[in-house]
């Protein structure tokens, strides 16, 4: 809690100041609680509703990043003037931002291939599931039995055996990401995404990344010293964040706070536009 507070009232005080500020977050475990089954990682109304409030402001600019499907990531939050970003950033759309890793987007043909064989090795495994997405391959495991782990890693490793130069691995949550080998990643996105704002504003800008996985670690790598960075979970594993949220719950105070302050201020403007607004939603 203590440091929701501090993440809060650092972004409160820069909006009182006329600093903008960049919100970048990920979808699964940090939007949503993490679920057996990746499709029923669903948005829900009170978090969809603060973040339509936090992209509507002209002081804020709000962007996702996933390893989801680029397609799969805006039906499922379904807000304009968001900045989508799918397969870990290899695919960039929205609020005016657009970018498709050219060397990814060629192995196309590749990626579908390895999903083919992959769905097949599965076939033997209970619980393995194959998910084929447009650039990359996820393999979940988390209702695989614990006794069937390292078989599982053995046929994904096999599978890809041939093909070893044309992809890399990324191990999440109980998920395995097989990606083109290219020189990108999620945090090699966030930075782009952050450097295109910062192009366009007319202001200072102050950027936030919050994130629980592995992958994300990446992110706050490659954004430490140039946004406040918050890793999401209460383990004691190492992180390259900042700061800390213990779940899923306390992001969502967060963003709470944030639409209430950014929707207060936006009020006071309007009633009173040479009186500072009195703050409020503080977590």
């Amino acid at each position: 809690m203590r440091d929701l507070a501090r993440i809060f009232s650092e972004l409160a005080e820069g909006l009182a100041t006329g600093v903008s500020f960049l919100l970048l977050t990920d979808y699964d475990g940090t939007l949503t609680p993490l679920v057996g089954n990746p499709a029923e990682a669903r948005l829900s109304r009170e978090v969809r509703d603060d973040l339509r409030v936090l992209a509507q402001s002209p002081h804020v600019r709000v962007g996702i990043l996933s390893g989801r499907d680029l397609r799969d990531l805006r039906a499922r939050v379904g807000i304009p003037n968001v900045v989508y970003a799918g397969c870990h950033g290899l695919e960039v759309e929205g609020a005016g931002i657009s970018f498709r890793h050219p060397e990814a987007e060629a192995r196309r043909p590749a990626v579908r291939a390895l999903a083919r064989a992959l769905r097949v090795r599965s076939a033997s495994i209970p619980g393995m599931r194959v998910e084929a997405k447009e650039l990359s391959v996820a393999v979940h495991y988390r209702t695989v039995s614990p006794q069937a782990i390292n078989r599982l890693e053995r046929e994904v490793a096999q599978a890809i055996r041939e093909r070893w130069d044309c992809f890399t691995i990324l191990r999440g949550k109980k998920v395995i990401e097989i990606l083109p080998r290219v020189p990108w990643n999620k945090g090699e996105c966030a930075l782009w995404i952050r450097d295109q704002v910062l192009a366009e504003a007319h202001s200072a800008v102050r950027a936030l990344y919050v994130g629980d996985d592995r992958t994300d670690e990446l992110v706050f790598e490659a954004l430490a010293g140039k946004a406040i960075t918050v890793k999401v979970g209460s383990g004691r594993s190492p992180s390259a964040a900042a700061f800390r949220l213990s779940d899923v719950s306390d992001v969502h105070r967060l963003l709470s706070a944030l639409a209430a302050e950014v929707s207060e201020r936006v009020r006071a403007a309007r009633l009173r536009p040479t009186t500072r607004s009195v703050r409020r939603g503080a977590p």
